[in-house]
């Protein structure tokens, strides 16, 4: 019996706390989070903004989880120092928390002129954000948003959502240049149009104007845009002020351990800051892969590539590995020729001709497919004929399948052996849902 303290109460620390539960029945677990609420649902935010969903379904884990799991959640409180010789936590409360094991999941923050403290500027990353925009709401409000991937562009679906005349500030000059080609963002940005909003490239900010409030924003090359509302999604770095090294000393080694005894480390604090998006799937195979290694059952080593499932202006999106390649680097695309506006699959070969990258926009049926090619290191004339004809010749039948989420609606991807009974997690919002016998193939449920 030994003290697991996890600090952070996202997909991450959640999935470890409920892991490391079934692990060992006898062992202490305290979660601690800045949160005034239990575990929720971030992917769903906008849908709560928008009124298609309430609150109740935001919830991911309720306190009646905590209680079933004997966890002991700290809501409203973050860690001030980690002590490794001592093995101390001190919370924000003054209280100091012993453990024999630490797990640090607590995310990433804004940095830089996005000063979370400046009332002028809304972030999309809380229920308290939400809860801001969603009492800002009515005509006649408008709104800029300047960044670049998921966040950025999931504020611009929340504004829009609610009737703001909205600008969208994209600070290159396509939107997400390092997940999306050009195909791929000139699609995304058609849906961004089509949701009522205004696209300006190369846009940088120098200034948040008004005193107080906003009344918009002055850009570096001699601009003004004026608005009521400015929603920032820029630089985030991980929220780890309180190791020791603050952000020097956040790196994963080997098995989510750090360079302190007892130490571990996952979610969305341990992603490259230059990727600029947040990975709901890739933080809950880690939480579960990191209570393996705190509780000394094994875990795989830390995988360094990116993968990322989401969902862009309410279209699927999977990217793994490289998805946007340069001139003349010698890698290689192989690309379908779609006769639809919102469908784009793209694969991506190195110099050797082995599978570097591959991203799906639209449809990802095949993503749980292509990420076991990738991870294996399979060469082009070694992948599957069967994924590659359903992926690009739109004719062929399907022998890869999704089934859509009950929930948000997104493209879960199927294990080929799937079947009805079984039971599966969406990776945007957290659903656990039971797969049914549908019309043509599979349809989905939400898990009781």
């Amino acid at each position: 019996m030994g003290r697991y303290v996890i600090l952070g109460n996202g997909v991450a620390g959640t999935r470890a706390a409920e892991m490391l539960r079934d692990l060992d029945q006898d062992a202490e677990i305290v979660v601690v989070t800045e949160e005034v609420h239990p575990f929720y649902r971030r992917p769903l935010l906008v849908d709560y903004v928008t009124g298609r969903v309430g609150v109740s379904l935001l919830a991911g884990r309720k306190k009646d989880f905590y209680e079933a799991k004997r966890i002991e959640l700290l809501l409203d409180r973050r860690a001030e120092s980690v002590d490794p010789a001592a093995k101390v936590v001190t919370l924000s409360d003054g209280k100091e928390l012993g453990y024999d094991k630490l797990l640090v999941a607590t995310g990433r923050k804004p940095v830089g002129p996005e000063d979370t403290q400046d009332d002028r500027i809304i972030y999309m990353k809380t229920l308290a954000d939400a809860d801001r925009i969603r009492g800002m709401s009515g005509r006649g409000r408008s709104a800029v948003v300047h960044g670049n991937g998921m966040l950025a562009l999931e504020m611009v679906r929340a504004f829009t959502g609610v009737g703001f005349e909205t600008t969208y500030l994209v600070p290159s000059e396509r939107i997400w240049p390092d997940v999306l080609d050009i195909d791929a963002a000139d699609i995304v940005a058609s849906r961004v149009r089509s949701a009522g909003a205004e696209i300006m490239y190369s846009a940088e900010i120098s200034e948040v104007q008004g005193e107080g409030r906003a009344s918009g924003v002055a850009l570096k090359s001699g601009h003004t845009v004026t608005a009521d509302t400015v929603g920032i999604a820029g630089e985030y770095l991980p929220s780890v002020d309180f190791l020791p090294g603050g952000m020097s000393g956040y790196r994963p080694e080997p098995g989510y351990s750090t360079p302190w005894k007892d130490v571990f480390i996952a979610g969305d604090v341990t992603a490259d800051p230059q990727m600029g998006h947040f990975n709901w799937l890739r933080s809950w195979r880690q939480g579960a892969d990191v209570a393996r290694a705190m509780n000394g059952s094994g875990a795989a080593e830390f995988q360094k590539a990116d993968l990322l499932n989401t969902q862009v202006m309410g279209l699927s999106l999977m990217a793994i590995g490289q998805t946007v390649t340069k001139y003349r680097s010698g890698y290689k695309e192989m690309r379908g020729d779609y006769p639809y506006a919102e469908f784009y699959k793209k694969l991506v070969f190195d110099p050797d001709e082995v599978l570097a990258g591959a991203l799906l926009l639209g449809n990802i049926a095949e993503a749980g497919a292509l990420e076991k090619a990738f991870r294996s290191g399979v060469r082009k004339s070694d992948l599957d004929g069967a994924l590659l004809h359903q992926m690009f010749d739109v004719t062929y039948e399907v022998s890869f399948k999704g089934v859509q989420c009950p929930v948000c609606r997104h493209e879960i991807q199927l294990e080929a052996e799937a079947k009805v009974g079984d039971t599966v997690t969406c990776p945007i919002c957290g659903a656990e849902v039971s797969l049914e016998k549908g019309s043509q193939a599979f349809r989905a449920r939400v898990a009781r």
